[in-house]
């Protein structure tokens, strides 16, 4: 979940008419199939902080204005719900905060237990979503390395609210001395990811990701900046930081981030 607003696209990076979506789903090899039934989450499955959670979590260095909690997260009629708020909260960091919101992982759930709950190496990740529209929202589903560290990093799908038509995609090499690549995907017509449902995904192989939206293979990048580690998944709604910049006054709280469902199949 970068700051960074404007990476520069990798040499590697191929534009979406050189990547057709020609890869197969086998039911067999899902390791992950969640369609938020049952009306709770599923904690042998999903977390609501990241690995440093002490009664919730931000991300500091992206100045980010919420804290998460894990009563931002909620399941009801098959659909999970990250729901941000206006509301002022202390975090235990001893920093104020104007907002309050939530988000899930399928990592580590603490430092002192270091194991991801689902990790993989290649495969591919769809969720069905909704993002919220509105300035200074910035919902985001993303993969982090199983190891703790903070790279290499996935971001499948960024959002900020303003551009709720703009799918982000981004690549942050475990190298930090290699430049990040990111790509902007418009969707075509009058098409929003705030307005009915949307399927976004990535296929993850050796030396290649293929980002999907709605189906349609829209970027694609190749070579050995793409990670071959143990990889978690993110979903969370971030609130304001350097990438989206502060909610203003038409911004309509609370915001929700809705998933549908979450499919990892293993690649083959």
């Amino acid at each position: 979940m970068s700051p960074s607003s404007n990476p520069s696209p990798s040499p590697r990076a191929s534009s979406p008419s050189e990547v057709p979506d020609d890869t197969p789903s086998d039911p067999s090899n899902l390791l992950l199939d969640e369609n938020f039934d049952g009306g709770r989450l599923d904690s042998s499955v999903w977390n609501t902080c990241h690995w440093w959670d002490d009664e919730g979590c931000t991300i500091s260095s992206n100045d980010e204005l919420e804290w998460y909690r894990s009563d931002q997260v909620s399941v009801s009629n098959g659909v999970l719900h990250l729901v941000a708020e206006r509301q002022a909260t202390r975090g235990t960091d001893g920093k104020d905060y104007d907002y309050r919101s939530g988000m899930v992982t399928t990592g580590m759930k603490s430092d002192s237990e270091g194991e991801a709950k689902l990790a993989f190496t290649y495969g591919k990740v769809e969720a069905r979503l909704r993002v919220p529209a509105g300035r200074g929202l910035w919902p985001a589903m993303w993969m982090l390395p199983a190891s703790g560290m903070s790279r290499p990093e996935i971001d499948i799908l960024e959002v900020i609210g303003q551009e709720p038509d703009v799918s982000k995609m981004h690549l942050h090499p475990a190298d930090r001395s290699l430049e990040s690549a990111g790509r902007d995907y418009r969707l075509p017509g009058q098409a929003n990811l705030a307005e009915g449902w949307h399927t976004i995904g990535v296929d993850w192989t050796r030396n290649k990701l293929t980002w999907l939206v709605d189906g349609k293979a829209v970027w694609q990048i190749t070579g050995s900046t793409v990670p071959s580690e143990p990889m978690y998944l993110v979903f969370n709604l971030a609130v304001g930081g350097v990438y989206p910049g502060p909610p203003d006054a038409e911004t309509k709280f609370p915001a929700s981030f809705d998933i549908d469902y979450v499919r990892v199949t293993k690649a083959s």
